[in-house]
């Protein structure tokens, strides 16, 4: 009775074993196929600093926090869905689906307002942002155009799940004009300092200035990363688009709510 018992047992975890595995194996062939057969576009928004108060002149990389949060509820509003690039990658790779309207938020240069107004903002409203930061500036106070925030910040934002912090370079260096042994410094420093600090793999990395040529682009492949970002573009990224230069659309302080959904659209319009 004893030895019947055992051997019900044991084909009852096989079978269970079974359709564990067998259940698993058709999710991943349904999502891999859900995401081969999308189309999707997928525009990046570049924001830098938030502040009340700032010279006009200087809109292209200001924005006032009521500005900034009319433009987080315009992208709520219009079915809009933040994704981080790593949604992206997976599913350039072909293993993951995305939204039907998904969009990336990054900010560049690791400011402090985006610790003190954008990450209450996104975690209020449950949006995802990435921060590309300036290793060599974190927490830096002085001989600096605006504060940035301290890694222990970054520390909180990036344990929230709302914000992925990512690789700005280490000193904010036009990196085409620079030699390989500068190049490879700024790209894997500011590397190794992120992952150090924050306990995570960093794959993504924005070019300052947009700045980039063929020996940058190999170079930041052969540090590691999987996604590198220009800035100031016009268009979207698709499942095919290089990712050694995905565009990103520089978003003006002076762009209204429906100014920027216009922007996106018009975007969203333009042949890849």
């Amino acid at each position: 009775m004893v030895i019947l018992m055992k051997k019900i047992a044991r084909y009852f975890l096989f079978t269970v074993l079974i359709i564990i595995i067998s259940a698993n194996i058709i999710i991943f062939f349904t999502n891999n196929a859900t995401a081969e057969a999308q189309d999707v576009k997928v525009p990046i928004l570049v924001y830098h600093h938030i502040m009340d108060n700032y010279d006009r002149g200087n809109a292209l990389i200001n924005i006032t926090p009521d500005e900034f949060l009319l433009h987080l509820w315009a992208l709520k509003n219009n079915g809009f869905t933040t994704i981080t690039f790593n949604d992206y990658y997976d599913y350039a790779s072909g293993i993951r689906a995305l939204p039907e309207k998904p969009i990336i938020i990054s900010f560049d240069d690791g400011y402090l307002s985006n610790y003190e107004y954008g990450y209450k903002m996104l975690k209020d409203l449950e949006m995802k942002a990435t921060i590309f930061v300036i290793t060599s500036t974190m927490g830096a106070t002085e001989n600096v155009t605006y504060p940035h925030f301290s890694w222990e910040q970054a520390r909180e934002m990036e344990k929230s799940g709302v914000v992925d912090i990512q690789s700005h370079s280490h000193s904010h260096r036009e990196m085409q004009y620079l030699d390989a042994l500068s190049l490879q410094r700024e790209l894997r420093l500011s590397k190794y300092l992120i992952e150090k600090n924050l306990n995570k793999e960093v794959s993504v990395f924005a070019y300052p200035f947009g700045s980039f040529g063929g020996l940058t682009q190999n170079l930041a492949g052969f540090a590691g990363y999987k996604l590198q970002c220009k800035v100031g573009d016009l268009g979207y990224n698709t499942k095919t688009s290089p990712l050694n230069e995905l565009k990103r659309i520089t978003v003006s302080g002076t762009t209204t709510d429906r100014g920027l959904i216009t922007q996106i659209n018009a975007n969203l319009e333009l042949p890849n």
